[in-house]
């Protein structure tokens, strides 16, 4: 989803959980009326919302189907939320991080968080479950996956030579 679709989305969780709250016209002015039907279209096509119509005004309703996608990025959130990492600027100290994963199937989703943890820690794939960074996140990457338990699934190491790269 892009951005406009998301805030839209977040939004009408908001409004489902707490209907007291109304956003109308409360957008920022860079989003603009035709953006919105836009993502209100995106979210429809894809079972997020319906629409309807009562006493002659539109109506748009979550569906089962959008509730559980807010709750999994909720989910999703909070485990990235889990690293409580600082901006790491230091200059590079030769030294490559590497994390090495095989999570199996039925826990996919974490394997999904761990990515998009990943791709947060300036990391890039080598391969699928290879990726690589400059950056030194080796200690809060270790923490992170013993407290969700998943250190049989994951290898993190450092090392100074990993032979020819591709560059980026």
């Amino acid at each position: 989803m892009n951005a406009i679709t998301e805030e839209i989305f977040e939004r009408l969780m908001d409004l489902s959980f707490r209907p007291y709250r109304l956003s109308y016209g409360y957008f920022p002015k860079e989003i603009t009326r035709n953006s919105i039907q836009v993502a209100l279209r995106r979210l429809e096509k894809k079972g997020f919302i319906e629409k309807g119509i009562m006493e002659d005004e539109v109506c748009i309703r979550l569906t089962e189907i959008g509730v559980e996608e807010f709750k999994r990025r909720q989910l999703l959130e909070k485990e990235k939320s889990i690293l409580k990492i600082g901006n790491k600027s230091e200059r590079w100290d030769k030294v490559w991080r590497v994390v090495v994963f095989d999570i199996p199937e039925k826990n996919k989703r974490i394997r999904h968080v761990l990515r998009e943890a990943l791709k947060l820690l300036d990391f890039w794939p080598l391969q699928k479950s290879v990726w690589i960074s400059k950056k030194n996140y080796t200690k809060e990457l270790r923490r992170w996956v013993r407290e969700l338990g998943l250190s049989s699934y994951i290898l993190i190491f450092e090392t100074k030579d990993l032979g020819s790269l591709p560059t980026k």
